[in-house]
């Protein structure tokens, strides 16, 4: 199965929303340009990727739009043949790791500061770091396939942890 790019993601979950023209008209740009964006001949713009993502809350759509926009360092949808979406697996993976990251980041101590790091810690501490991807990939795939199924928004949802967020201090408004 080959990986979708984000043009095609955009033209799959465009397709169940409304047409090319009625998004370029809602959008105030060309019917053409939608096209040139799902046949991938232009890159689709960070402005008209954000209104797509918000109009259409899909989760995939997001993660796609993230990993282009970041040059691949963020999450991609998992598509490949041997993955399984389904939520219960879903679930079960994301539990075993986050048991396989947190056992790893125990292993590892930060009291030392970097310069003063053994290479056996330094190999536990990146081992830390690639268990805990696999986390965060786990952890978002189940938060993807929770909305989609049981109907919450995915957007919504990362808005009222932003506003916590905001709440809390961790970020500015």
């Amino acid at each position: 199965m080959k990986t979708l790019g984000v043009g095609k993601v955009f033209q799959e979950v465009r397709k169940k929303h409304c047409s090319q023209l009625q998004f370029a008209l809602d959008n105030n740009i060309v019917r053409e340009s939608v096209s040139a964006y799902e046949t991938e001949r232009a890159r689709l713009p960070q402005d008209i990727s954000r209104k797509a993502i918000q109009r259409f809350d899909s989760p995939r759509l997001a993660f796609e739009v993230a990993s282009q926009y970041t040059g691949g360092s963020w999450l991609t949808w998992l598509d490949g043949n041997n993955v399984d979406l389904h939520r219960a697996s879903v679930r079960s993976k994301v539990k075993e790791e986050l048991r396989e990251a947190l056992d790893a980041i125990a292993e590892v101590s930060l009291a030392n500061h970097p310069h003063a790091m053994q290479d056996f810690e330094r190999r536990k501490l990146e081992h830390s770091i690639e268990q805990s991807i696999d986390a965060i990939y786990a952890l978002s795939m189940y938060v993807a396939r929770v909305c989609e199924d049981y109907g919450y928004s995915w957007q919504r949802k990362w808005d009222k942890h932003r506003q916590k967020l905001v709440a809390r201090r961790y970020v500015k408004a």
